[in-house]
């Protein structure tokens, strides 16, 4: 098959917030974020939910996505993503003989995540045939210059890059801006993959998020959040 197939990872366990992906914001539960996200790309031709929960299954069928599997038990606890994707690319080679020639990966925890966005990572991979993958990142909070290490024993401090605090490096517009992964979601190359799967592989690229779309729910005052602002763009 080509294309390109949508793989929404949506446990039932979760350890911080039980049942997270069932848990209601904005009105909707947060496992039907990711399925309406991946119905408004028009190059997204199926929408599977890998999940181990009957819950969530009823839910994700609900709003429109395929379910054709249950998740392993080896791999429905905190495990790499790629294991999960790999899973399911694998179970889709063993029903059709095909893999799709691209696999989308998220999850319902980034609910302000916007088509234009999916969008914009999806071309940018197409223009960059060499490349295994788009993923998401934001703008890095802290700057590396200055992060600090200090000897537990005398006290003495040095900088984490060995640069000095003096001039330039005190002037924070004079410093090189630096990025941090936002695990919105992840957009692969199935035939990079499959031979070694990653996220990322050996080259990849990214779109930037800014801090108004990086809410990432791991703790229930992220479910607060994130329902306040997605009321807000229901007005």
């Amino acid at each position: 098959m080509a294309g390109t197939v949508a793989l929404i990872h949506a446990r039932g366990g979760s350890k911080r917030i039980p049942l997270k992906n069932l848990a209601v914001v904005g009105g909707k539960p947060l496992i039907a974020y990711p399925i309406d996200l991946c119905k408004r790309c028009k190059w997204i031709d199926r929408i599977i939910v890998t999940t181990d929960h009957d819950g969530i299954m009823e839910a994700a069928r609900a709003y429109g996505a395929e379910v054709p599997f249950r998740r392993p038990a080896d791999i429905s606890e905190d495990v790499a993503s790629e294991l999960v994707t790999k899973h399911a690319l694998e179970f889709i080679k063993e029903k059709t003989g095909e893999v799709p020639e691209y696999a989308v990966t998220l999850t319902p925890a980034t609910p302000l995540t916007r088509p234009t966005q999916l969008d914009e990572a999806f071309e940018l991979l197409r223009g960059n045939p060499t490349w295994s993958s788009v993923a998401t990142i934001r703008r890095a909070v802290e700057h590396p210059e200055w992060v600090l290490n200090r000897d537990l024993q005398s006290g003495e401090v040095t900088t984490l890059l060995g640069n000095s605090l003096d001039g330039e490096y005190n002037v924070s517009q004079n410093l090189k801006p630096y990025y941090y992964p936002s695990g919105a979601f992840w957009i692969n190359r199935v035939s990079k993959f499959m031979p070694r799967p990653s996220m990322y592989g050996d080259r990849w690229g990214a779109i930037v998020l800014g801090p108004e779309d990086s809410v990432d729910i791991d703790w229930p005052e992220d479910l607060a959040e994130a329902d306040k602002r997605l009321s807000k763009l229901a007005l």
